[in-house]
């Protein structure tokens, strides 16, 4: 069985893709701060917005990294991170048809949302599989 087969069927998907989505929220937070002027011209995208979804993206990695912590993560706080990714890709499709777009801008909003809704999946996935389970170890 491969890598990627045992953790799309790990009991850990949860945890793990959690622990993903908030590396990447940091690692895409830190250049929407460090370089909004520079990206704005790039991508299409006003400054303003590139700044503030990059400041943004800092707590939320962190929720996701405090639910990744517990072994049985509040189902609240699960669809708290569900529905804010889902939000991130809607308006990013909004955002794709809404603004003039450089050609790099196309491929930024749309790579990065197709990531998003991969992330989310396997969130949703990790959720089901983990709400299913009956008895947990630490109980």
């Amino acid at each position: 069985m491969s890598t990627l087969s045992n953790v799309l069927s790990s009991p850990r998907l949860l945890h793990l893709t959690l622990r993903a989505d908030a590396a990447s929220g940091i690692a895409m937070g830190l250049p929407l701060v460090a370089f909004a002027e520079p990206l704005a011209t790039l991508l299409g995208l006003p400054a303003q917005l590139l700044l503030a979804c990059g400041l943004a993206l800092f707590p939320f990695a962190a929720l996701m990294l405090l639910a990744a912590r517990s072994a049985r993560p509040p189902a609240a706080l699960v669809w708290l991170v569900i529905g804010c990714n889902v939000a991130w890709v809607l308006g990013s499709v909004w955002l794709w048809f809404a603004l003039p777009l450089t050609l790099p801008g196309q491929v930024f909003l749309g790579g990065q949302a197709l990531a998003v809704l991969l992330l989310t999946e396997l969130e949703f996935t990790g959720w089901r599989r983990l709400s299913a389970v009956r008895h947990w170890p630490d109980e």
